[in-house]
């Protein structure tokens, strides 16, 4: 990121910093590669939804609040799919009430098709529905639940246009993805010979994977090539791909700056005024892994040194990194963690000791936006209203 210098003088550290041209290259590159409408799940980064509205089909909204930031954000309510394990009465009345063009309800249990069932006929308002099944974990509905739902289903207010199916996040195997696809359309086929019904349209996650670290290697075009392969043999008129993750990493950065630096016996520590409170990879434990990383100001030297990051947290688990080779580091060096856009800005056990919350740039059209500032999480820790 060229704006990194300036960024690091105007907000300091700790700082996340999503950059919106990024983004946007990134959707872009995965619509060429796999030919699909793209769900964007709002649950990997909520600051980064209005940059990539007009080149995403929906949005993947799986709570109240996500629903707030979006509807705030005056994102369309065609382009909404409202998801989640639960929804409540009061959330999903004021949904059907005061936004009636959102574009899909997801059922994950059945419990939950009796709720939006019923709201839908209080309503008189129509109302579509995808219908996620379950791999076996607490998400979705069976396949026997499916049936009865199908079967069941005697209002036309009630519009059941197909399936959604996401396992997981972080899949490295097309085989795993090629056995999901063959029991999307055994299903989809079941469903046609036994109750009649045409599935038109499947939502799939694929999980897409991300690589954090150095020591990994991934040919992302042929990986992406293979699985448009599979989508292709879908046997539906509509399918849409929802991801996460893989969307929102690449265009994330983490500024944090070294605060102090020490020597013992097991070695060199960096000191840093951000940590694990902030910075969450998927697959990290405890810093044995190596991130993508660049340290600022940049300086052309030959010599190395070892060094264990540590945030700033009075916990020994608070390694960001160890064992890093580096060029020997001075107070106020500041460390870029890169692709960190997916899920660090949410994630990170950010109440613990009370230390403020980072601040957020957006970078949009090459200018830099300020869009949170520092939050001082002592007053989310304090007990108010105790008497003496």
């Amino acid at each position: 990121m060229s704006k990194i210098n300036d960024i690091i003088k105007e907000y300091g550290t700790p700082t996340y910093v999503f950059d919106g041209d990024i983004l946007r290259k990134r959707v872009l590159y995965l619509q060429e590669k796999l030919k699909y409408d793209l769900v964007y799940a709002v649950k990997a980064n909520t600051f980064i939804p209005k940059i990539i509205e007009d080149l995403v089909a929906r949005y993947e909204i799986c709570s109240p609040g996500e629903f707030t930031i979006c509807s705030d954000l005056r994102i369309n309510q065609n382009q909404m799919v409202i998801s989640g394990v639960y929804k409540d009465y009061n959330s999903i009345f004021m949904m059907m009430h005061d936004y009636p063009n959102i574009l899909r309800y997801t059922i994950e249990s059945f419990n939950q098709y009796e709720l939006l069932k019923k709201l839908a006929l209080e309503l008189n308002r129509p109302i579509h529905l995808l219908l996620r099944v379950t791999n076996g974990n607490q998400f979705g509905i069976t396949e026997k639940e499916v049936f009865e739902i199908i079967k069941h289903n005697d209002s036309d207010l009630i519009i059941i246009d197909g399936l959604e199916y996401f396992t997981g996040t972080q899949k490295h195997s097309l085989t795993k993805i090629e056995k999901e696809i063959n029991y999307l359309n055994d299903l989809i086929k079941k469903i046609k010979t036994e109750a009649n019904f045409t599935i038109k349209e499947v939502e799939y996650g694929p999980g897409l994977p991300v690589f954090y670290y150095q020591d990994e290697e991934f040919l992302e075009d042929e990986f992406l090539n293979n699985i448009k392969n599979l989508l292709d043999t879908l046997n539906v008129s509509k399918v849409t791909i929802e991801i996460g993750r893989s969307i929102a990493a690449s265009c994330g950065s983490y500024l944090t700056k070294v605060v102090d630096l020490k020597t013992n016996k097991n070695g060199n520590f960096a000191i840093l005024d951000g940590g694990i409170n902030h910075l969450v990879y998927y697959g990290q434990t405890m810093g044995m892994k190596i991130p993508y990383y660049e340290i600022y100001p940049i300086k052309d030297t030959k010599e190395r040194l070892d060094y264990h990051l540590c945030g700033s947290l009075c916990t020994i688990n608070d390694f960001l990194v160890k064992n890093i080779e580096t060029r020997p580091l001075q107070l106020d060096d500041v460390f870029v963690f890169q692709k960190v856009g997916a899920y660090s800005v949410t994630e990170g056990i950010s109440l613990f000791l009370s230390r403020d919350l980072p601040k957020v740039v957006l970078i949009k059209n090459a200018k830099v936006y300020l869009v949170r500032d520092k939050i001082k999480t002592s007053e989310f820790n304090f007990p108010k209203n105790v008497k003496e």
